[in-house]
């Protein structure tokens, strides 16, 4: 028996995937990650028979779709992701420990209504001839039409509905997250670096060791993140991929905060067993990726102890953060999260200015170019489909945005 069912009683499983398929209307396929079909709900869409039938061997997208639930686990969240087709789709990965079972793979879907370029590419591409190409013409009117506003909402109501199978599952998938998010910085950083060979290493690190507990002390956690990850990324470039080299510079930090955390207020004797309790990890850990990553939440647990005590808000703001990186796939307006934090939106917009030094807005829209850098580089997405899953309205205010954030097109900065 499939290892799947080692995790989730078989009929358990595949009663909620045929609910899913139910309320959904839309195919839906279990798969092992081996690559074998356990199940299948919902039937072939007359496109995709027919799609198949004149173009692909029979396993091309078998096999696009185990890929796809890879990617999913990889980026720690459901996946949206175009097939040979140009349809879309939502993968979701089921993960036991730190292992892939397999995926739900629910599609596939338009998110606009059908268009003769769809058909065009996929002619050109295969060389089909006039007659089957006006055949899959005719057949993309069978298929759903779901606006992107519709397809974040249901990938969330995937995500509600699937996370909770597996014990832990949602843990990890984050943890994953957080995992490729930092070592794209990370890599970034170090691309930074190369082009500035020569100058003074120790001037740099005194710089922003200086400018990351300045931060510490403000409280600011997206940019103590960002200054780990320049300290992190330098020391990858000047020393290579020597796990040793990244440890003795996280536990250089690590003493540093703790004693910035006493400084700014946390509790002597809280720091003093976070530091017994925390060191030990950092000198037991032999994966580079989660040593670099145990560092942020180190960094990250001393904060939390040293702003326990202090004013209201920058709790409030550091909610109404976690709230944004929650949400920024959907449409979310300030009102939003100064409602779920618990003030008015006038004094809430003042108050995340002044913590934060960027208006709501732009702190969003940079959110969502972090989250679009991710499947950039960690997919073969269309831009389209990147917009509409980080939250931005269409492709076209999603590349205007992205290009003023960092200085180039999403294309380019895919190359």
């Amino acid at each position: 028996m499939n290892s799947i069912y080692s995790y989730i009683p078989a009929e358990k499983l595949h009663d909620i995937l045929q609910t899913l398929q139910a309320y959904t209307r839309l195919p839906l396929q279990l798969i092992a990650a081996d690559g074998v079909l356990l199940r299948s709900f919902g039937g072939e869409t007359g496109f995709c028979s027919l799609f198949k039938k004149n173009t692909l061997t029979e396993d091309s997208c078998l096999s696009l779709h185990v890929k796809s639930g890879q990617i999913a686990q990889n980026l720690g969240e459901t996946y949206i992701f175009s097939c040979h087709a140009n349809l879309t789709h939502i993968a979701f990965p089921l993960v036991g420990g730190d292992s892939l079972l397999g995926s739900v793979i629910l599609g596939p879907f338009l998110m606009d209504s059908p268009d003769s370029s769809l058909v065009g590419d996929i002619a050109e591409r295969y060389s089909l001839p006039p007659a089957r190409s006006l055949e899959l013409y005719d057949e993309l009117f069978g298929l759903q039409v779901i606006p992107p506003p519709r397809v974040r909402t249901l990938k969330k109501l995937v995500d509600y509905l699937l996370s909770p199978l597996i014990p832990g599952e949602k843990e990890v998938l984050m943890q994953s997250r957080e995992k490729l998010y930092q070592q794209s910085r990370i890599n970034e950083t170090i691309q930074r670096y190369k082009g500035r060979e020569g100058s003074s290493g120790a001037d740099f690190l005194f710089q922003k060791e200086k400018e990351l507990l300045d931060q510490v002390r403000l409280g600011s956690v997206p940019k103590v993140k960002e200054l780990l990850n320049d300290l992190l990324g330098y020391v990858l470039f000047s020393r290579g991929a020597e796990i040793e080299a990244v440890r003795h510079r996280a536990v250089e930090l690590t003493a540093l905060l703790s004693r910035v955390s006493v400084d700014g207020g946390a509790p002597a004797d809280v720091i003093y067993d976070l530091t017994d309790r925390l060191l030990p990890s950092l000198y037991a850990e032999s994966d580079l990726d989660t040593l670099c990553l145990k560092l942020q939440e180190i960094a990250e647990s001393f904060m939390s102890a040293m702003f326990v005590r202090q004013d209201k808000g920058n709790r409030h703001i550091r909610r109404a953060l976690g709230f944004m990186a929650e949400h920024y796939g959907e449409h979310i307006e300030l009102s939003d999260a100064a409602n779920f934090v618990g003030l008015s939106p006038g004094y809430f917009s003042t108050l995340f200015c002044s913590t934060v030094g960027v208006s709501f807005r732009e702190q969003l829209s940079l959110i969502r170019v972090e989250k679009s850098k991710q499947l950039l580089l960690a997919t073969d997405s269309s831009l389209a489909d990147i917009a509409a899953a980080v939250g931005f309205p269409d492709q076209s205010y999603f590349c205007k945005v992205f290009k003023r954030v960092e200085g180039v097109s999403p294309g380019k900065f895919r190359r």
